[in-house]
């Protein structure tokens, strides 16, 4: 759980911090009143920091990948933590989406850091099936 509150809250700040620096740019462009639009010239700082921020979520992408469990037994939201808990205790999970209505679970690891039989295996000793979706 705090693995993924950690992902979201660095996320979150950088994306505050790049929107706050891009709103600044655009108050001390000469001529410029609003910032609807970026503009023409080459050194703008809100196409810099547009760009760094594309290159953020590129590069957190870029190192994880989605697992998609299909996940039998589950029959309300205590259920879906149950699984959400055992699924992001494992080593390499930096977040899961778990829906007993759908009966998936689908997960966020760290490419190289976990397989799918440990996920499937935490959700069995929990106390429900899963294989892969």
């Amino acid at each position: 759980m705090f693995k993924s509150l950690k992902l979201s809250s660095i996320l979150f700040a950088a994306i505050f911090v790049l929107s706050f620096s891009a709103a600044h740019a655009c108050a001390v462009i000469p001529g410029k009143s609003c910032c609807s639009e970026p503009c023409e010239d080459e050194a703008c700082p809100l196409k810099e920091s547009k760009a760094k921020l594309i290159k953020a979520s590129t590069a957190e992408s870029a190192s994880t990948e989605e697992v998609v469990l299909n996940v039998k037994g589950m029959t309300c939201a205590g259920c879906e933590g149950r699984v959400k808990g055992a699924l992001t205790a494992c080593e390499g999970v930096t977040g899961a989406q778990v829906s007993h209505k759908d009966g998936k679970a689908v997960v966020q690891v760290e490419k190289g850091k976990s397989n799918k039989d440990v996920l499937i295996e935490a959700v069995k000793k929990v106390g429900f099936s899963a294989s892969e979706g």
